[in-house]
């Protein structure tokens, strides 16, 4: 009873006591998951995938840095932080966020993307909180703040060893496909995480994949999660 009446206690304890609680909670979840797990929607096995192709562009060498479009309050971002300190390779992680709730959907969005406008709204204060917790450098990660059309066309272009793009809506996917992915070094990876759950994100992926040269493979991980790899 205690853990389902969390979110209460969120609210009354000292934060120092809630984490305690959490982390008790998920004590047989390894680091960083059960540090994450209370700040995501992602599924356990999503998660758990994340990390494995974290760990797979470092065992096959592959350069560059890590960029997520969409943090909500920072799960996969602490995923993604806790593998790049770990790196041997020069990495860093870029974080995209507007922090402000679900865009407009556009009209190739469903009626669900529609409802939940202005709903799901993130933390910057709770990402940098978990990247605190798992020790992660302050100079090793970027949270870069505003909405996509703002933000993305003068963001700071480099090699992309992992591209994680959960923003759900059409528009915002496509945008973060067309600004990175040619980034993306061969072999590197690409998840988008709600390919299986939203109309928009569907329709956006498909697409930008049919329109390239090369052609991929898209992996199911979960029901809503999917991931290619670039072309070597």
């Amino acid at each position: 009873m205690m853990f389902k009446n969390l979110s209460i206690i969120r609210r009354i304890l000292p934060l120092s006591l809630v984490e305690f609680l959490e982390d008790i909670r998920y004590l047989g979840l390894p680091v960083p998951i059960k540090t994450v797990r209370p700040h995501t929607l992602l599924s356990n096995l999503n998660l758990f995938f994340l990390k494995e192709l974290a760990q797979r562009v470092e065992r096959m060498g592959i350069p560059g840095d890590f960029v997520e479009c969409g943090v909500y309050r920072g799960g996969s971002a602490g995923v993604l932080a806790y593998e790049m300190i770990n790196s041997k390779l020069a990495r860093r992680l870029w974080l995209y966020d507007a922090f402000a709730g679900m865009p407009a959907a556009s009209e190739l969005d469903d009626k669900y993307s529609v409802a939940i406008q202005g709903q799901f709204i993130g933390s910057e204060a709770q990402t940098r909180r978990i990247m605190q917790r798992l020790n992660i450098p302050e100079e090793d990660f970027e949270i870069v703040v505003g909405w996509f059309e703002d933000t993305l066309p003068k963001a700071e272009k480099g090699p992309i060893a992992l591209l994680h793009i959960d923003c759900d809506f059409y528009d915002p996917v496509k945008l973060s496909l067309e600004t990175f992915y040619q980034y993306v070094q061969p072999g590197g990876y690409v998840v988008i995480n709600d390919y299986g759950a939203f109309q928009g994100c569907r329709i956006a992926t498909d697409e930008f994949l049919n329109h390239l040269d090369e052609k991929v493979q898209l992996v199911q991980i979960d029901r809503e999660a999917y991931f290619f790899q670039k072309p070597q």
